[in-house]
């Protein structure tokens, strides 16, 4: 990891160790990774992070398909922070820790890596993302009665997470991870609440967005891309068997009219 305000990635399978002089805030945004704090390791997965103070020496890997989103604290702090405000984010960093984000900051977190990733060079877009992000976590860390696990299932923040990840392949275990919740629980409490499984309930929103964008005239085969599809042939199956017409014949019926 090399030294930038905040940055999205996907970290390599080889492991690597190091340590540097400037602490860091580390998100998983996608898939999973490995991560040992002076001897302490944990596996990370979607929506969980660690804190790693300067110094303190750390090893890494990615597990498959990962991304993650890294924030630093440069010592001593930078112009566009104040002594103050420095003080007490760097609070944070007393020791090292590992945390899971509770489901609003897994969305400020993906709504802020989107950001840094269409505008990578914006220097100063990095470091408002980046100090967001640490002082949203950092009364997260410090509220005592926040309930980490076992929350009620909320449909909206759900809703939310799944807008801002469509195009993306979202997994059922991502959004079981989101509610705090196992993959069985999650299941089983979903369709109760909603009366369908999390796959058709993800297969339903991809086909919602699917038809606003046919309908706004973009190309089908971009349509499935930006709709996580894994194909334009596995949308044209999903609208044959649900509308009972191809992705093509939907959109034509706007061009004509």
């Amino acid at each position: 990891m090399t030294q930038s305000d905040s940055d999205v990635f996907s970290l390599p399978a080889e492991a690597d160790t190091h340590d540097h002089d400037y602490h860091q805030l580390v998100v998983v945004l996608d898939g999973n990774t490995d991560f040992d704090i002076q001897g302490k390791g944990k596996q990370l997965h979607t929506g969980e992070g660690c804190i790693l103070p300067s110094a303190n020496s750390h090893a890494f890997a990615g597990l498959g398909e990962n991304r993650i989103m890294v924030v630093n604290l440069p010592i001593p702090p930078q112009k566009s922070i104040t002594d103050e405000e420095y003080e007490v984010v760097s609070r944070l960093f007393d020791q090292a820790a590992y945390f899971q984000l509770n489901p609003r900051l897994q969305i400020l977190a993906s709504a802020l890596s989107g950001e840094l990733q269409q505008y990578p060079n914006d220097l100063m877009l990095a470091r408002a993302c980046g100090n967001t992000l640490l002082s949203a976590i950092r009364h997260q860390i410090n509220n005592k009665d926040v309930r980490t696990r076992g929350n009620q299932l909320d449909i909206d923040k759900l809703d939310q997470f799944i807008e801002l990840n469509l195009s993306r392949r979202v997994h059922i275990d991502q959004l079981a991870n989101f509610c705090f919740l196992s993959v069985s629980q999650f299941h089983e409490r979903f369709k109760d609440r909603t009366g369908m499984t999390p796959h058709q309930y993800l297969m339903r929103k991809r086909l919602e967005r699917a038809q606003s964008l046919l309908a706004e005239g973009f190309p089908p085969i971009q349509v499935a891309e930006m709709c996580g599809f894994s194909s334009q042939s596995a949308m044209t199956n999903v609208f044959s068997q649900t509308l009972g017409i191809t992705p093509l014949k939907y959109q034509k019926q706007f061009s004509n009219r």
